[in-house]
């Protein structure tokens, strides 16, 4: 019996409301509906990371094949599950950016599904679960990234802060596969919600055989097909991270605030009042009042959020945009339910013997109408925070050429372009990436390569990396490598795609990131 049920045995929490089955869909349907809307404004401004992964998806979909082009098998998507998920959508509506725009849709209505079933269990109303979806969906960084895994991962944590809170292990199990299958950093969660949680701490063989069952069957082929249990991208970040020269995770948030100051506020402000929600609930014992018994849940998930942001400031790696997103996307969804939770009525309380309080149910202050108000102040609170959301989206353009929040060096317009032009012009010859590879690849269809899609010219940065790591490391990366064949050569490019300064090469380019610049064709 998980904890909510002994609570509702011993009468402290009353059973959840019926189903609220026209409150469900409408949710569920708005949801949908912003993030059809989301995708249509932001389609044209996919960051080139995303479109790493939309190439792979898209060569999965056509050739079953694994790699950023159809000219060699690589292993740098960094999100198996997420590749897997959008190549299925290619598949099925032969596009993969129109693909994308499905798995989005798809995902932000099962993520208010399972904010539905979190808000149902903890008697929170429904209005706090389409807060927090919308909030996720909206927030400005998350904006920037879509295509990226994180909307599966914020997905999947949901489901398993479900699972949690329901006292379900084998659906826990499976949920933390696929958190671990769409990046294994993302394992943070799960163990959090693990080590808070009495019934799966009880149930732990059958959260570890579900969850092994589940991440077996594709690190076994990814070990043995692709030689190597996790993506090379554990090499590649690594090797890349001295490029941003004094930046790194922990003070990236100091560069992006200067260099876009409005979209990184907006994202951590909401981030920063569910921090603030975790803390006094921490400071409060909160969790010792009838009011706010039962939502250990969505402290977990805030716990969560901390844990990995701590992890990451520890490991240190480049500050890509993208890896604030599960912290910042947890922490989001903790402040819309932290604002439902002002309108949650207080639970019976009992008595040494065991009776119930009669005035711990106290409704307390109402306004005319019968509106506490606390449950005003909550809906205000999400409501404010959705209407800036909502302006900052349609304020720049209705159909936007850049993200929010890039580092790319063009326009995703600009690198497709230039990809449509090399598909004509370079043939059969290896064109050596500027450095941007995902955008150019994807519309150039051509053998283009760099570390992110030749095994050959990544192998000298494996051999590096092992030979720098301690004795534990080493022994990690002997493992992850034990099937990798080391006798693949590298690519040898024909011709080399680079930057250069504005009017000296042949496709002119802009950025927010980098200013203004140009692109030619060059002998390597």
């Amino acid at each position: 019996m998980g904890a909510l049920e002994q609570d509702r045995a011993r009468g402290t929490l009353p059973s959840p409301p019926a189903r609220r089955r026209p409150a469900d869909a409408a949710v569920i349907g708005i949801t949908a509906l912003v993030a059809a809307v989301v995708f249509l404004v932001v389609r044209g401004a996919l960051i080139d990371d995303a479109y790493i992964t939309l190439s792979y998806a898209r060569n999965l979909a056509e050739h079953l094949h694994w790699g950023l082009t159809p000219y060699r098998t690589a292993n740098s998507a960094t999100s198996p599950l997420n590749v897997l998920v959008l190549g299925a959508a290619a598949f099925v509506v032969r596009d993969a950016v129109w693909g994308l725009g499905v798995v989005l849709v798809v995902l932000s209505g099962l993520q208010a599904w399972g904010l539905l079933r979190l808000t149902r269990a903890l008697r929170l109303p429904a209005w706090a679960a389409l807060g927090a979806a919308l909030m996720a969906l909206l927030s400005p960084l998350m904006l920037a990234i879509v295509g990226m895994e994180m909307t599966l991962a914020l997905t999947l944590v949901v489901w398993a802060t479900v699972a949690a809170a329901e006292g379900r292990p084998v659906l826990f199990g499976v949920l933390a596969a696929l958190l671990v299958l769409t990046r294994v950093d993302l394992a943070v969660f799960p163990l959090v919600l693990w080590l808070t949680t009495r019934t799966l701490r009880r149930r732990s063989l059958a959260v570890a055989t579900s969850a092994l069952l589940t991440a077996a069957p594709w690190y076994v082929f990814s070990w043995f097909a692709l030689g190597a249990l996790v993506p090379d991208t554990l090499v590649i970040k690594t090797v890349s991270s001295s490029a941003w020269g004094p930046w790194e995770f922990g003070n990236g948030w100091d560069l992006y605030l200067e260099r876009y100051p409005t979209p990184v506020v907006l994202a951590a402000v909401p981030a920063l009042a569910g921090l603030l929600a975790l803390v006094v609930w921490t400071v409060t014992r909160a969790w010792r009042y009838p009011r706010w018994q039962g939502l250990g849940p969505v402290a977990a998930l805030g716990l969560g959020g901390v844990g990995h942001y701590a992890a990451y400031s520890v490991l240190a790696p480049p500050p890509y945009h993208w890896y604030y997103a599960p912290s910042v996307g947890a922490l989001t969804i903790v402040a819309a339910l932290a604002a439902g939770a002002l309108a949650r009525r207080p639970a019976k309380a009992l008595d040494p013997a065991g009776d119930p309080i009669a005035d711990a149910d106290r409704p307390g202050r109402r306004l005319p109408g019968g509106v506490r108000l606390p449950a005003l102040v909550g809906l205000a609170l999400v409501g404010a925070a959705l209407l800036v959301q909502v302006a900052f989206l349609v304020r720049r353009a209705p159909v936007w050429d850049y993200a929010p929040i890039t580092t790319n060096w063009a326009s995703a317009e600009q690198y497709l372009a230039m990809g449509e032009d090399l598909r004509d012009e370079v043939g059969d010859d290896v064109v050596r990436s500027p450095g941007e590879i995902g955008t150019i690849a994807y519309a150039c269809r051509c053998d283009i390569v760099d570390l992110f899609a030749d095994r050959g010219t990544l192998l000298p940065q494996i051999t590096q990396r092992e030979d720098e790591a301690g004795p534990v490391m080493r022994a990690l990366l002997d493992l992850n490598f034990v099937n990798l064949d080391r006798d693949v050569g590298a690519a040898v490019p024909d011709v080399a795609l680079d930057w250069f300064p504005p009017g000296a090469g042949r496709w002119p380019v802009g950025s927010p990131w980098r200013g203004a610049g140009s692109f030619a064709l060059h002998s390597p």
